[in-house]
């Protein structure tokens, strides 16, 4: 018999109505701003922000439908979670002055470190290394190169 089934539980209605609902406007406000954009620049994000809505639609409903439980959580690091936020607002923030490749790396990197909780070897590090590299080669090859969409060089490296 699963332990799962006499761990503590929480109602997660709540909780699920304000996620659905918080997405479904985030997946509007994509789609709203995807429309100025080119027709093989608007494919992602459009992509996206359907999958986004389809699920998020289908999270609303589930909540109202049924009664969804989720487990207690467990405490974590805090400091981690927000790290993660702060990186990923210091990449969106950075692609300006850094670029899509610089600044891609590095707060890749961040994110690497900050998401990690086993010990580091050189083997890992370079196995890292290198499925990051390829990451970001493969968005880079897929928006500049085939979707043609006009990724940022970063005002860093352009001649005054």
């Amino acid at each position: 018999m699963s332990t799962e089934m006499h761990s503590p539980r929480i109602d997660a209605r709540r909780s699920d109505r304000c996620l659905a609902s918080i997405m479904i406007a985030f997946a509007l406000g994509a789609l709203w701003f995807s429309k100025d954009m080119s027709i093989m620049g608007s494919i992602f994000p459009r992509a996206v922000a359907i999958m986004v809505l389809i699920f998020s639609v289908a999270l609303l409903v589930r909540a109202f439908v049924s009664r969804p439980t989720l487990p207690v959580a467990e405490p974590g690091s805090v400091g981690r979670r927000l790290g993660l936020i702060a990186v990923l607002l210091v990449w969106g923030l950075s692609l300006r002055w850094l670029g899509f490749i610089a600044s891609s790396l590095l707060c890749a990197g961040a994110l690497v470190w900050l998401a990690h909780y086993h010990a580091w070897t050189l083997k890992r590090v370079m196995a890292y290394a290198l499925v990051l590299i390829a990451i970001i080669a493969f968005f880079y090859t897929l928006f500049a190169v085939v979707l043609n969409v006009p990724l940022p060089v970063g005002d860093l490296w352009r001649a005054p």
